[in-house]
């Protein structure tokens, strides 16, 4: 797995939010399901079950694909769904919730289960559940390391997910490529906004949701955990790696846009503040945009636009970039303490 590219993600089977994230952040979606899985094993797993029916998962697994309806309709590859079908019935008040939860156990389940573990075509190293028994009558056996995320970081996960769910329904119920989708972040509100070709604007929520699973929760600079309980110092802000205020001096490298974007600490944030970070940050933001690269995101389409076609183009961008605003403000700055 060492020379696999999202081998940081999968190659430590303890850190149990790393591992969650290569499974949510990184597997190949045909449909949202997924992201409705992970939210409601979450849900149900915090009351400590170790035993989980299907019944008792339709409930929050339905009811997270029925509120993305409401925001977009397209919510698979695939026009025809019968438990798709079902929710959009459901928030019309056609159906009841017992009909409802009917339809997604026998329905809902039929792949997601089966696919839930699988990153880049194979299973990733160590499941977060099993299943017994067959069909409607399957069981989900939690694993302990899922049975211990703790609320706070629940919440991030979450989080991290639901940035990440706007953006393929976005994508697919513009009815375009998200090749031809950019992704640039509104300042005042650090709001990420997409943006076709045809000038369609939508606003896709927090930029720094999109960013966090794929720092893996962690300042870029000072690699401190973000927005740890009771530390005021980890909340999380949005920053521009090239500062912004070099923009006009590029002519065809846009630093508003997402390829220069990361979460940082306050610390990290507000020591750095417009200054240019050390030369050893190019590898840095270089890595984390491959991860987008490499995950089906939407995102990555944005990130290969700007910034190039194949890796070595896009570190060489990446890196001119920074040999250009050294040269416009050659101030180096690095963070007081690495974690």
């Amino acid at each position: 797995m060492a020379d696999h590219p999202l081998s940081y993600w999968l190659s430590d089977t303890n850190a149990t939010g790393r591992l969650w994230r290569s499974i949510l952040l990184f597997g190949k979606n045909t449909a949202t399901y997924k992201f409705a899985l992970g939210g409601a094993l979450i849900e149900v797993t915090q009351t400590g079950s170790e035993r989980i029916t299907l019944e008792e998962l339709a409930v929050p697994f339905s009811r997270r694909i029925c509120e993305h309806l409401k925001i977009e309709d397209r919510q698979a590859v695939s026009a025809s769904s019968q438990f798709i079908e079902a929710c959009r019935r459901f928030n019309t008040q056609d159906i009841d919730l017992d009909e409802l939860v009917s339809v997604t156990v026998a329905k809902g389940f039929n792949n997601v289960l089966d696919a839930f573990h699988v990153v880049g075509g194979e299973d990733v190293p160590s499941r977060f559940f099993t299943v017994e028994g067959l069909t409607k009558n399957r069981v989900l056996h939690p694993d302990d390391r899922l049975l211990r995320i703790e609320t706070s970081k629940s919440a991030a996960l979450e989080g991290e997910v639901e940035a990440r769910w706007r953006l393929v329904e976005t994508a697919w119920s513009m009815g375009i490529s998200s090749s031809l989708l950019d992704v640039h972040m509104d300042r005042a509100t650090e709001q990420l906004i997409v943006r076709s070709d045809a000038r369609v604007r939508k606003n896709i929520g927090g930029a720094k949701w999109a960013f966090n699973g794929y720092q893996d929760g962690k300042c870029f600079y000072c690699n401190i955990e973000l927005d740890a309980p009771d530390v005021s110092s980890t909340k999380t802000h949005v920053d521009h790696v090239i500062p912004f205020r070099l923009n006009t001096h590029f002519v065809d490298v846009d630093l508003d846009h997402v390829w220069n974007l990361v979460n940082a600490c306050s610390d990290c944030n507000l020591s750095k503040s417009d200054k240019m970070p050390s030369y050893g940050f190019v590898k840095n933001v270089y890595e984390r945009n491959e991860y987008y690269i490499h995950s089906n995101h939407p995102l990555k389409d944005a990130i290969i636009r700007a910034t190039g076609k194949n890796a070595a183009e896009r570190m060489r961008r990446v890196r001119t970039a920074f040999e250009h605003a050294g040269k416009l403000m050659p101030t180096s700055w690095s963070p007081a303490y690495v974690h």
